[in-house]
């Protein structure tokens, strides 16, 4: 991880996106979408296929699948998945190889924080199963299942974290990183091991890194 820690070596403060970018879920998200795919009767996706049509808002990513949301309710569709997602596969994910090396090398210098659109409860509950609690100053998701945007918590977390813009940098694995980003006036780091692609997120920032095993 040796380009990841130079990119982010300026910096005073790191914001880590959670699915995709620590925890290596990618998998696990394609069996639980799959697995209401089949019980709805619409086509099955493979991995190279979910990262070119996962988005957000979420809405738009079902209607891609081939949901009809005026004939299935979002929030039912939502709820569905998390009992897929955090019932049977959840924990069977790991960390992505190298983050319990690369997070006491950052946290020796520098703040480090975790913004993510999983519930609040459960992001600090796997955090905590996974032992690296003790490495972020804050943890911050969402109060509801629905991956809603993470603009307004972010916008919490730079006020309590109180680092300046031009000292933050965030790492995540979606284009709705980049947009959160954005919004929030800090740098973004795209790593493509996650939940998109290298070619949807090279289209839209040159701060990109195709893999952060390098």
């Amino acid at each position: 991880m040796t380009h990841l820690l130079e990119k982010v070596q300026p910096y005073k403060h790191v914001i880590w996106d959670w699915n995709g970018t620590l925890l290596n879920d990618t998998h696990h998200t394609v069996e639980a979408i799959c697995a209401l795919l089949e019980k709805d009767g619409l086509p099955l996706i493979d991995v190279p296929k979910y990262k070119e049509v996962f988005k957000f808002p979420v809405k738009d990513y079902y209607w891609d699948l081939g949901y009809d949301l005026n004939t299935h309710s979002f929030e039912e569709l939502c709820k569905r998945f998390i009992n897929e997602y955090n019932h049977s596969r959840a924990k069977k994910a790991q960390l992505f190889e190298g983050v319990h090396d690369v997070l006491p090398v950052i946290k020796s210098t520098k703040k480090q924080s975790i913004l993510s659109a999983a519930e609040q409860n459960h992001l600090h509950d796997i955090v905590r199963h996974f032992d690296i609690h003790h490495h972020f100053d804050h943890i911050f998701g969402i109060d509801n299942h629905y991956a809603a945007s993470k603009v307004e918590r972010g916008l919490e977390l730079m006020e309590e974290a109180k680092v300046c813009k031009s000292e933050t940098i965030m790492i995540g694995d979606t284009d709705h990183d980049f947009e959160v980003a954005e919004k929030l006036g800090i740098e973004i780091l795209l790593i493509a091991d996650g939940h998109q692609s290298y070619e949807r997120l090279k289209k839209i920032h040159t701060n990109v890194l195709e893999t952060r095993f390098l």
